[in-house]
């Protein structure tokens, strides 16, 4: 009886700690959910190629040339970037490792014990492999930025994977200025700029982190970041780089208010920027709030079909899942959409943002996965992604369209989404349907003058029965041919 007692204790705890994980806004570093990572073909697609960032696949026998390179980029870091010894950057990892374990699932953390690779304890283990990880991912924040081989593109896709995170309070700690901590949001978010996500417009303008132009050159990089250490003796530079931080904060899409906004981590922080980023000129259609009852009865159609019906295609010329719209006129609709670059990156991305909005402890909308299903409810056809490539929306550096279209195909399958994300729109595609009048006209204009030969084809034949009506006029009425 004893036993069933403590039994029932332990469930009734789980049930309390279950309680708190869903209420719980800042999920903690975790696998991907095993039912994604059963899919087939998934998996590599989740796993690092060349290093492991944090305890999940730390000691996998594939990537012992990346543990070489963390060692390297981490030295060079605390070289390069900080003021302090590797002994002191090291202290601030251990005196937080209670902290910082408790933004590990409790998993995570067992299956690290498995091997103390001759620590004394786990505690120990897992505060050295903190801080050669946060010291190399620094490095890499500040260093990578201009991917200019295959090496760092490769990188860049190992840190942005949901298994390789690492807590946003490890580079906190470690960052070489400790009350500047803008400045390694700055970083981040200049880091992530590199990627396909971001809006080429955004790369044109003035840099807003404290990394010079895109065009200079990694020593150039380096060389203004260590005199910024220099500067901060002379009181007129400080003050012109106090006013410029200011005008920097101003400038984020991502404003930081308070701690509670901070990133969990890395791709956290990609998945905020994806979906708070929107374009001046185009205001996303994403409002929850729906008119209709029968949303959910609302089907979306193919680009074949929405072009048969008078809708064209514009580019919102950014790449945010915010800027969908539907715009209508008289006799023809505009559906808005971002740019969608299409690579050897682009399943790895997807699949891992998806997995990270599927975490059990991650109270979220769906945003990156509400908007893989509306564009894979357009794409069924190798023909849709032609069109959206013509009209500039889709960027397919992939291979074929067909490719394309398979590859919208398989992120989707047995995809958790919000119907209701994009439900205005998709009510007013419905109702552009429903409208027969409309239709029947953009029918025409679509089948007699998609291109030139049909129209000349259409104009001929009116000229033909215009010249044909007035013979037949003056032959029926003489009189008329006479005067």
């Amino acid at each position: 009886m004893m036993a069933s007692h403590n039994i029932l204790e332990q469930k009734f705890d789980e049930l309390q700690k279950a309680e708190k994980i869903a209420r719980s806004s800042k999920p903690k570093i975790q696998r991907v959910p095993q039912h994604l990572r059963d899919r087939k073909k998934f998996k590599q697609h989740y796993s690092p190629k060349l290093v492991s960032i944090g305890p999940i696949h730390h000691g996998n026998e594939n990537l012992k040339l990346g543990e070489k390179y963390k060692l390297v980029w981490a030295a060079q870091y605390i070289k390069d970037y900080t003021v302090c010894t590797p002994q002191d950057l090291h202290k601030k990892i251990v005196d937080n490792i209670n902290i910082l374990k408790r933004l590990f699932a409790d998993d995570v953390l067992s299956l690290t014990g498995v091997s103390l690779e001759g620590f004394s304890s786990l505690d120990e283990k897992l505060s050295w492999m903190l801080f050669v990880d946060g010291c190399s991912l620094l490095n890499i924040l500040l260093c990578n930025a201009d991917l200019k081989d295959d090496h760092d593109i490769l990188v860049t896709m190992d840190v942005l994977l949901l298994e390789n995170q690492l807590p946003y309070l490890v580079l906190k700690l470690l960052w070489k200025n400790d009350d500047q901590h803008d400045e390694l949001i700055d970083i981040m978010k200049n880091f992530l700029k590199y990627t396909d996500w971001a809006t080429p417009e955004n790369e044109t303008k003035s840099d807003n982190s404290v990394t010079p132009d895109n065009n200079m050159t990694l020593r150039s990089v380096r060389s203004r970041i260590q005199a910024c250490f220099s500067v901060l003796n002379k009181k007129k530079e400080e003050e012109e780089e106090q006013q410029q931080q200011q005008q920097q904060q101003q400038q984020h899409s991502v404003s930081i208010q308070n701690e509670s906004e901070l990133p969990a981590h890395l791709l956290d922080f990609q998945r905020k920027i994806i979906l708070t980023k929107s374009s001046s000129k185009t205001k996303g259609n994403q409002d929850k709030k729906s008119s209709k009852k029968n949303t959910e009865m609302i089907t979306y159609r193919n680009i074949q079909d929405l072009r048969a019906v008078g809708i064209k295609l514009k580019s919102s010329t950014t790449r945010s899942p915010k800027d969908i719209d539907f715009r209508e006129g008289w006799f023809a609709a505009k559906l808005i959409l971002p740019e969608i670059v299409v690579g050897d990156t682009t399943m790895v991305s997807f699949l891992n943002l998806i997995a990270y909005e599927m975490c059990p402890d991650f109270e979220n909308n769906y945003g990156i996965s509400s908007f893989v299903a509306f564009m894979d409810s357009l794409i069924d056809y190798p023909e849709d992604v032609r069109k959206l490539r013509s009209e500039g929306i889709l960027l397919n550096h992939l291979g074929s369209d067909e490719e394309v279209a398979n590859l919208f195909n398989i992120i989707s399958m047995d995809l958790v989404f919000d119907s209701k994300t994009y439900c205005q729109v998709t009510e007013k595609i419905h109702k552009h349907y429903c409208h027969k009048y409309k239709t029947w006209i953009a029918l025409g204009i679509h089948t007699y003058f998609k291109n030139p030969w049909t129209f000349i084809a259409f104009l001929a034949a009116f000229v033909a029965l215009s010249l044909t009506f007035i013979q037949t006029w003056f032959a029926i009425d003489p009189n008329e041919s006479k005067k």
